[in-house]
């Protein structure tokens, strides 16, 4: 009995061992991983995009830094930080699960600088070959005139964007093939700051198609851009977006009747929602203000902050899952339709 008492605090250790090595592996690959991905980012920005948009030209390091580091990814960051601050509405990441969202969220970057740039190109292309210039409509007001004006650009800009997401938001949803693309976002069970851009990288240009486009077809914009407006500029652009972007924050936050006019992580998190109830509400991203005009809001009631995720969906597991995902799910959509009796409905 002796002996089993002191081997059992021996094999205890040297199981913790290995498990302890395993963790700082996995860190250590996780923390490679994120870095190669932002040099993947930045070496996009540098030499990717510029030459699918603008073949010969080129854009300053610094500018670089702020638009393709500053804008889209401190942002994120920070409000997971302060995610932590207050508390929660549901379960939290794992530090795991974080850093595979944080993988997710650079490389669906680096793939929406390459779908934005061809989009240029093919908007460019398109108004040639049929004699117009993009933006039917000139809403520019703002060049050169002042932060508050910017902030108003960025606001309208803001506005009719929303329009055309919501819209693109709702077709996701009603469309079966679509759904089985957009369900990935919506299998996180701890909704966060980081789960925005929990997307195949697919994604980006069903965006481009359905949203981009129509904006730079229809409206001429001020377009905020730090590398002209300066570091200034920029920041408060990155303030003023991210603002508009906490939708998914994992806090317990409610602003009341004031959720008419803002989409709070509340009336965002009911979007998210697992219960039936919730199903297919608060589509808009931005401004709720689409949803109330196209019957699809949903206001929350006090402390109400349910469940999130999909019944009966298994859960990712590694950012390769995350990239194949789309593809594998129209797949199998595919397969089942191959395999329906003859003369079922497809």
């Amino acid at each position: 009995m002796n002996l089993q008492q002191l081997s059992t605090p021996t094999g205890v250790a040297a199981e913790s061992e290995p498990g302890a090595a395993s963790g700082a592996g996995r860190m250590l690959f996780d923390l490679f991983l994120t870095l190669l991905l932002l040099a993947l980012l930045v070496f996009g920005a540098l030499y990717v995009w510029p030459a699918i948009s603008s073949p010969g030209t080129g854009r300053t390091l610094a500018s670089i830094l702020i638009s393709a580091l500053l804008i889209p990814i401190v942002p994120v960051v920070l409000l997971s930080l302060i995610e932590r601050l207050l508390p929660p509405a549901g379960p939290r990441k794992s530090l795991r699960q974080w850093f595979l969202h944080l993988h997710i969220h650079v490389f669906y970057i680096f793939m929406a600088g390459i779908a934005a740039a061809l989009n240029a190109v093919a908007l460019s292309a398109l108004a040639r070959h049929f004699g117009f210039h993009p933006g039917l409509i000139d809403l520019r007001f703002a060049a050169g005139k002042g932060l508050l004006l910017l902030a108003a650009a960025v606001w309208v800009s803001m506005v009719l964007g929303d329009f055309f997401f919501y819209w693109f938001h709702r077709a996701l949803h009603k469309s079966k093939i679509l759904w089985q693309h957009h369900k990935l976002h919506h299998m996180d069970e701890q909704v966060e700051a980081i789960t925005l851009n929990r997307q195949n990288w697919i994604e980006v240009f069903i965006a481009a198609l359905l949203i981009f486009a129509p904006v730079a077809l229809f409206f001429k914009l001020d377009k905020p851009d730090p590398a002209q407006l300066g570091l200034l500029a920029g920041t408060f652009a990155t303030v003023f977006s991210t603002f508009l972007g906490i939708g998914h924050m994992n806090v317990r936050l409610q602003v009341g009747k004031a959720s008419l006019l803002y989409c709070s992580p509340q009336v965002h998190r009911i979007h998210h929602s697992r219960l039936p109830q919730h199903q297919d509400k608060n589509f808009a991203f931005a401004l709720p203000l689409w949803d109330v005009l196209f019957g699809t809001y949903y206001a929350p009631s006090q402390d109400e902050f349910p469940p999130t995720g999909v019944e009966g969906e298994k859960e990712i597991q590694s950012f390769w899952e995350a990239q194949i995902f789309t593809q594998r799910e129209w797949w199998r959509m595919f397969r089942r339709w191959r395999a329906r009796p003859r003369g079922a409905l497809a």
